[in-house]
């Protein structure tokens, strides 16, 4: 075989293995789900929606819309990182959880009935949010507005 035919077999023999190790989540293609989330966000009695669009394991991708603000949350073991693509969501960060108690059905996630002395953080689009496991948090949306964020979780052990 020609030196050109050994290259082409390698590039298609390498082609599949590359696609199962990357993905891509289109701009577009999150927009206009985007859409769809913000409309079943304002539908639910919760005022969110999000789907994940990919597990990896260790860490997972998802879609999330919201609009209303949400209760406080507490992760033992997942790192969060939201970059915000429409709107604009003031995080509160730290303090204590107070009343906390398990959530139904997922392990490690913990809930209550607000947050105190945590640190306020105003988040706008484009923005990149990191959030470390074991760090109560809520999103604080004002009356009448939305957002829409992509989450990246990533397992801490």
């Amino acid at each position: 075989m020609k030196r050109t035919g050994w290259a082409a077999l390698a590039l298609w023999m390498v082609i599949p293995a590359m696609a199962q190790e990357a993905t891509v989540d289109p701009a577009n293609v999150l927009a206009a789900r985007g859409k769809e989330f913000l409309e079943m966000a304002k539908a639910a009695d919760s005022g969110s929606y999000s789907e994940t669009l990919k597990d990896y394991g260790n860490h997972k991708v998802m879609l999330a819309a919201r609009a209303k603000t949400g209760t406080p949350e507490y992760h033992t073991e997942w790192a969060d990182i939201f970059v915000v693509l429409e709107g604009e969501v003031t995080m509160v960060v730290g303090g204590t959880l107070k009343d906390q108690h398990a959530i139904e059905g997922k392990p490690g996630e913990l809930t209550g009935s607000g947050i105190e002395g945590g640190t306020k953080i105003v988040l706008h689009k484009g923005d990149v949010f990191h959030l470390q496991p074991k760090s109560p948090h809520q999103a604080l949306l004002t009356p009448g507005k939305t957002l829409l964020y992509y989450v990246i979780k990533v397992k801490q052990e």
